[in-house]
C-alpha cells in the first residue's frame, strides 16, 4: 500500500520548512537592521566631513561622538574614534595657539633684553632700544598689543596681559611675566 506524500513525518517537514522561512527571514531583518544603522553612521560620517570642510570641527566632533555613541560597533565607530582625537587635538592646538605665540614672542624680546644687558651691563630703558641693534620692529603681542616691559635695578619685568588686555585672567586671559629672563607665575 502506497501511502499519500507528506503523510509520514508530513507534519515534520511543514514545520521544518516553516522554521526555515522564520530564520531566514530573521536573518535578513537581521541583515537589513545592521545594514541600517550602517548606512546611517555612514551618513553622520559625511556630515561631520563636510562640517569640517566648511571649518566647523567643533560641530564635526559632535557628529562623530553621535556615531560612536549610537553605532559603537560599526566600522565607521572606529573611523570616528581615530578622527576624533585628531579634530580634538586640532581644536585644542587652535585655542592655546595665542598663548604659545606669546610666549614664544616674550622668550625672543628676553635674548634681546639680555643681548643689551651683557653689551652694557645694565637693561635697556626701553624695548625699541634692546631691539635698535637689530633694526627690528619690537614685537607686539598676539592680539596686537605691547608689551609692558619694566627695567627694575639691573633686572627687568616683562609682562603679556593675555587675551582680555587687563591685569589677572584665566585661560588665554592670564598673564604671562617674566622676570631677568625667566617666566614666574604672574600676579
Amino acid at each position: 500500500m502506497k501511502r499519500p506524500s507528506g503523510e509520514v513525518n508530513g507534519s515534520h517537514r511543514s514545520i521544518s520548512s516553516r522554521v526555515r522561512i522564520v530564520v531566514a527571514s530573521a536573518l535578513l531583518l537581521a541583515g537589513l537592521a545592521c545594514g541600517g544603522s550602517e548606512s546611517r553612521a555612514e551618513r553622520l560620517w559625511h556630515r561631520a566631513l563636510g562640517e569640517v570642510d566648511k571649518g566647523d570641527v567643533p560641530h564635526a566632533i559632535e557628529l562623530l561622538q553621535k556615531i560612536i555613541d549610537d553605532y559603537p560597533d560599526t566600522p565607521i565607530a572606529d573611523k570616528a574614534r581615530d578622527q576624533i582625537i585628531v579634530y580634538r587635538g586640532l581644536v585644542t592646538a587652535v585655542q592655546s595657539y595665542p598663548i604659545r605665540r606669546a610666549r614664544e614672542l616674550m622668550v625672543q624680546i628676553a635674548r634681546a633684553v639680555e643681548k643689551v644687558k651683557i653689551a652694557s651691563g645694565r637693561p635697556p630703558a626701553t624695548l625699541a632700544e634692546a631691539f635698535a641693534s637689530s633694526s627690528g620692529a619690537v614685537p607686539a603681542d598676539p592680539w596686537g598689543r605691547p608689551f609692558d616691559y619694566t627695567p627694575v635695578g639691573n633686572g627687568y619685568r616683562l609682562r603679556c596681559n593675555g587675551a582680555d588686555g587687563a591685569p589677572g585672567g584665566e585661560a588665554d586671559a592670564a598673564d604671562l611675566l617674566i622676570v631677568n629672563g625667566e617666566f614666574v607665575a604672574a600676579k
